[in-house]
């Protein structure tokens, strides 16, 4: 395989190597209808406009069942709308290709079926 492994860097805190896993054409799915990105670039500008807001992150592993990763954000100061927010990534090889939003950890970890 080789290049850059999506599992090597979501607790890294480099962005760009973040954003350098993300599959060209990856989905990110939001809490909400609507919220959608349809692209790495649509991705890494809504993660830019939090990060330039004043937020920051500590991604960690929760949990990994099938391709499927579980995410634990840490995001600071907290998202109001999801203080618990969690992210299941879909991965591909060695790419992100999927991204979804859960209000909490219980609800991502049943969305892996774990």
């Amino acid at each position: 395989m080789g290049g850059v492994s999506a599992l090597d860097h979501l607790e890294s805190a480099d962005f760009e190597e973040f954003a350098a896993a993300l599959a060209p054409d990856v989905v990110w799915v939001g809490l909400e209808p609507g919220q959608l990105c349809r692209n790495r670039e649509q991705v890494v500008a809504t993660f830019r406009r939090a990060l330039e807001s004043g937020k920051s992150g500590s991604p960690e592993v929760v949990a990994e069942a099938e391709g499927r990763i579980v995410v634990d954000p840490h995001v600071e100061p907290p998202n109001e709308e999801a203080p618990e927010l969690h992210f299941v990534f879909v991965v591909e090889g060695d790419r992100i290709v999927e991204m979804r939003d859960y209000r909490n950890r219980a609800a991502a970890l049943e969305a892996v079926g774990l």
